[in-house]
C-alpha cells in the first residue's frame, strides 16, 4: 500500500490504548507507532512477551487504512484528533481511544 497523501503531522508518534469498545477485542497495552513513509509498528503483549508487528498505512482525508504485508489483512477506520493530544479510531461505530505516549 502506498501513501495517497502525506499523513497529518499530528498522527506521527507513539499512541497508547486508553480504552476501546469490547467488540474490537484490543489487547490491553497496545501501542501504535506511526512513522513517516507509511510505516506503522503495532506493539502488543502476548504470552507475557512484548511483540512488535510491522504494518503499513496510508491516510486519505480522515480514513486510515492499514495492512500487514507479511499476512495480508487490511483494516480501515476513521481517525480524529481529540482534545488533550488524543487519537480516536472509529471502526464503523466501534471506537478505540489512544493517548500520545511521551518518551
Amino acid at each position: 500500500m502506498t501513501a495517497i497523501e502525506p499523513p497529518p503531522t499530528w498522527l506521527l508518534g507513539r499512541w497508547r490504548l486508553a480504552g476501546a469498545d469490547p467488540a474490537l477485542d484490543f489487547a490491553p497495552g497496545v501501542v501504535m507507532e506511526f512513522r513517516e513513509g507509511g510505516r506503522l509498528v503495532y506493539h502488543i503483549e502476548a504470552a507475557g512477551q512484548r511483540l512488535a508487528v510491522d504494518l503499513v498505512y496510508s491516510v486519505r482525508g480522515d480514513l486510515l487504512e492499514t495492512d500487514n504485508p507479511d499476512a495480508p489483512h487490511r483494516a480501515s477506520a476513521r481517525i480524529l484528533q481529540g482534545a488533550a493530544d488524543t487519537l480516536l479510531l472509529d471502526f464503523s461505530g466501534a471506537r478505540a481511544n489512544f493517548v500520545r505516549e511521551r518518551r
